[in-house]
């Protein structure tokens, strides 16, 4: 899956978002901390509750490319200078196509707020409920439909609540 943003801010203000644990909690559905090298240790860190586990870093190139392992998946942060600000491309690479929606769906939030996180707001990380009761189950509508994935056939979201009741991902 493929999202692409336009952020205007530099590369080294949306890398620090990317990669620093104040600013990720407030937008990554995990934040983590990270041994900055091809490798490394990523240990995440959700903003409520325990341990989400570890994970491995494939790429480590300030301020251009980040890439780690989050669980099974692969998260690859592609960093673009554009004009007065980044194009920023997140590729999130997995298995299990019937989770695709669902994680669209988060991932368009959570873009959202990085963006929020880049003008200084300060909120919480639109994960958990406060996703569900936000505006992820009609998102997560949108992209079944458009991925084409029946509702009692996608993947609920971890947390278990209820998945069946400007960002244009692309499932690759």
């Amino acid at each position: 899956m493929l999202f692409r943003s336009r952020l205007g801010h530099p590369p080294e203000r949306v890398w620090a978002a990317l990669t620093e644990f104040d600013d990720l909690r407030h937008w990554h559905p995990s934040p983590f901390e990270l041994e900055g090298r091809a490798g490394g240790a990523v240990h995440f860190l959700p903003p409520e509750g325990a341990a989400f586990g570890e994970g491995r870093v494939i790429a480590y190139e300030p301020p251009r490319l980040l890439a780690y392992s989050w669980g099974e998946d692969e998260l690859r942060w592609e960093l673009v200078p554009r004009d007065e600000g980044t194009l920023l491309t997140l590729t999130h690479t997995f298995e299990d196509r019937l989770k695709a929606a669902r994680d669209a769906a988060g991932w368009e939030l959570c873009l959202t707020a990085l963006g929020d996180v880049l003008r200084g707001a300060r909120g919480p990380a639109p994960t958990g409920d406060r996703a569900i009761l936000g505006d992820w189950e009609e998102l997560n509508r949108v992209y079944q439909d458009r991925f084409g994935i029946p509702a009692e056939e996608a993947t609920p979201p971890p947390n278990q609540v209820a998945a069946t009741d400007s960002l244009l991902p692309q499932l690759m």
